[in-house]
């Protein structure tokens, strides 16, 4: 295993494999990572704050302890989505009931 520490150099990594790599410690902030596979990879104690993520899969991904405050998720595909154990289509369900309730309430 290769090893780089204590570089404050930019690195440009291209035409790679670098399966089973460790990263502890590594400020990676303003970085950009085009056309990377990270399937079956694992995050912790990552800060992703002002981060964007386009074009992504991430189907079957699991997010515990995640702070997702202000996050904005348009055009994603959420089939079998769930919040809190709850599937998303159930929630906006529910939410539509509420709304439909709401107007005829109100009428």
């Amino acid at each position: 295993m290769t090893a780089i520490a204590n570089t404050r150099e930019p690195l440009k990594v291209t035409d790679s494999i670098v399966t089973n790599a460790v990263f502890d410690n590594v400020n990676m902030s303003n970085s950009r990572f085009d056309n990377v596979n990270l399937s079956v990879t694992r995050f912790g104690k990552v800060n992703l704050s002002n981060a964007a993520i386009e074009d992504a899969n991430v189907s079957n991904a699991t997010f515990r302890n995640v702070n997702m405050s202000n996050v904005d998720i348009s055009n994603a595909q959420t089939a079998g989505m769930r919040i809190n154990g709850i599937l998303l289509s159930d929630l906006f369900a529910a939410y539509g009931k509420v709304l439909a309730a709401g107007e005829t309430a109100a009428e």
